[in-house]
C-alpha cells in the first residue's frame, strides 16, 4: 500500500524523494494515519517555490542523460543580498587601494632614484668605479 502511496503522481517530487529515503520495510509499518501524517509535514516544510519561471528537465542523449533547470523570478533574498553588496565593496576598495598604492609609489620611487642618483654624482661619489649609469645606458 505503502509502495502504490510513493507512485502517486499527485505526490509532490521533493516528498515522494524524501519517502523513497525511508526504508521500505519502516515505511511498510506506519499506519495509514502516520504516514498521511509524515507525509503532510514533508509538504509543509518543502522548500517554497516563488518562481515565476521554473523550468527543468532531461535531455537524454544515448550515451549521458543531463538535466537543466531555468528559474527566474523577483529577487527576495535580500539579507544574502546585503552581504554579497559588503563583500563586492571590500574587494573592490582593496583593489582600488592596491591600484592606487601603485599609482603612487611607482612614481615615487622613480622620482627617489633619480634624486639619489643626482645627489650621488653632485657628491662625487662613485659606486661602482669603472662606468657610470650613463655608460651602461647608452
Amino acid at each position: 500500500m505503502k509502495q502504490r502511496a510513493l507512485d502517486d503522481p499527485h505526490l509532490a517530487p521533493y516528498t515522494r524523494g524524501v519517502l523513497a529515503k525511508i526504508d521500505p520495510d519502516v515505511l511498510a509499518s506506519l499506519t495509514e494515519h502516520q504516514f498521511r501524517s509524515i507525509r503532510d509535514a514533508i509538504d509543509a516544510s518543502r522548500p517554497i517555490n516563488r518562481h515565476s519561471v521554473d523550468l527543468r528537465g532531461i535531455i537524454p542523449l544515448g550515451f549521458a542523460r543531463w538535466y537543466f533547470v531555468l528559474l527566474a523570478g523577483r529577487d527576495r533574498r535580500a539579507d544574502t543580498r546585503s552581504e554579497e553588496h559588503r563583500l563586492q565593496h571590500l574587494i573592490t576598495s582593496g583593489v582600488g587601494a592596491v591600484l592606487l598604492a601603485g599609482a603612487v609609489l611607482v612614481p615615487l620611487t622613480a622620482v627617489l632614484l633619480l634624486v639619489g642618483y643626482a645627489l650621488k654624482s653632485f657628491l662625487g661619489l662613485d659606486l661602482r668605479p669603472e662606468g657610470h649609469l650613463m655608460d651602461f645606458l647608452r
